[in-house]
């Protein structure tokens, strides 16, 4: 069986568009609906259980990657992650030598930096709202610094995710801002740097553009999606988590009074909240033969979701998965992916989040919420509008 014009649609199990309680509804379907189907986002079917995500998430085969946000289907064409091995392969060995532990530590004194620049005033202003003046800033300075790009084009990519957030709320509208969204900020680096190259050991675009997949030279369109590629993942995630960890110690004195205490907790208290708060619920993958499951078959070429947010609370493999725990170890969570997509930017994403806790910590007596987080409303993706922050140094 395939999909096509008379493949019967199965029922709703859920309906992600409606949902306002999300670990909640998480928790009801793992229970009683560990492959659940909706036919929102022009339907597809969800796996709902860690051990059924994560074996997914490695079975490239099985599903394969292209969609990978499930409520795009014409998503900006993007390197690697919409594409499967060998071609996934190549690309993705060559990215992987701008994202080792040694390029990543010569970059966090920046970071760091690019933080305190941004941090001290708010500290010394007293208040201020973290995403609006904190968290749309920070991870579009570091990216621009790791793209090596000038000061200022922070600016422009803020910008254009301004843009997309404007129409969060319209589907249709979203969908088609986002079958281009980077391409123009892309497509301009591409042309400055095939003018101006760089060292390509450092600088990425320059290396892209060396690229000889197959023997033959790499193309503007591949040139392309593999700079919308870190664009893409380098923004909005990195933000939601900002909000996610102000929010939740903002709101939790016992919790923040804990890590004050003991800043050796600082790394694993932020990977608790990255379980709990994933920025992105779902990774996308089609199925490339009928799957059954749970009773269940998944039709050929069908949408599959696999629900990290729902996976990172199952008590099978997390006890007590729905509480925060600072010292919880192991914690394997899936907020990064797992398997061959797993995210090759969370060592950067992680450095941020790290510089930003433990430059807070050390530089107030204590942090509130000011009033209450305003979430982006976005289904499928944990995001916030406002996180309104008020210091105690």
């Amino acid at each position: 069986m395939s999909v096509d014009a008379n493949t019967r649609i199965p029922s709703d199990d859920w309906n992600p568009i409606k949902v306002t309680d999300y670990p909640a509804e998480y928790d009801r379907l793992r229970a009683e609906r560990p492959l659940a189907f909706t036919s929102d986002y022009d339907g597809f079917y969800g796996f709902m259980r860690y051990t059924d995500v994560q074996k997914g998430s490695r079975d490239w085969r099985t599903y394969t990657s292209g969609q990978p946000f499930l409520e795009f289907p014409e998503f900006m064409r993007s390197i690697p992650i919409q594409e499967n091995p060998p071609t996934h392969t190549f690309f993705r060995k060559f990215l992987a030598q701008y994202f080792t532990a040694e390029r990543v530590a010569m970059l966090v004194p920046d970071i760091e930096d690019l933080v305190a620049r941004n941090l001290d005033p708010l500290i010394t202003a007293g208040e201020a709202d973290m995403i609006e003046q904190f968290g749309i800033i920070v991870p579009q300075q570091v990216l621009a610094k790791f793209m090596l790009l000038p000061d200022d084009a922070w600016e422009t990519m803020a910008d254009s995710l301004a843009k997309a957030d404007a129409v969060r709320h319209d589907i249709a509208a979203m969908r088609e801002i986002n079958k281009n969204l980077w391409n123009p900020t892309v497509e301009a680096l591409i042309e400055d740097r095939r003018a101006n190259p760089q060292d390509p050991a450092i600088d990425i675009m320059t290396g892209v553009l060396e690229l000889m997949p197959e023997g033959r030279s790499v193309t503007q369109e591949e040139a392309v999606a593999i700079g919308v590629q870190i664009f893409s993942a380098g923004a909005d995630t990195t933000t939601a988590a900002i909000g996610s960890i102000l929010s939740y110690l903002g709101s939790h004195p016992k919790d923040q009074a804990e890590l004050r205490r003991r800043p050796e907790l600082v790394d694993s208290a932020i990977e608790e909240i990255l379980r709990l708060a994933p920025p992105l619920h779902h990774t996308g993958r089609k199925a490339t033969k009928d799957v059954e499951a749970f009773g269940t078959v998944i039709p050929e070429g069908a949408k599959v979701g696999l629900n990290v947010f729902s996976a990172n609370r199952d008590e099978d493999k997390f006890v007590r998965g729905n509480e925060y725990i600072a010292d919880r170890s192991p914690n394997p969570h899936l907020t990064f992916g797992h398997g061959p997509h797993q995210c090759m930017g969370s060592p950067i994403a992680r450095a941020e989040l790290q510089a930003m806790l433990r430059q807070i910590l050390a530089k107030t007596s204590n942090f509130v919420l000011s009033a209450q987080p305003v979430s982006n409303g976005r289904p499928l993706r944990t995001g916030w509008t406002s996180v309104p922050i008020r210091f105690e140094k």
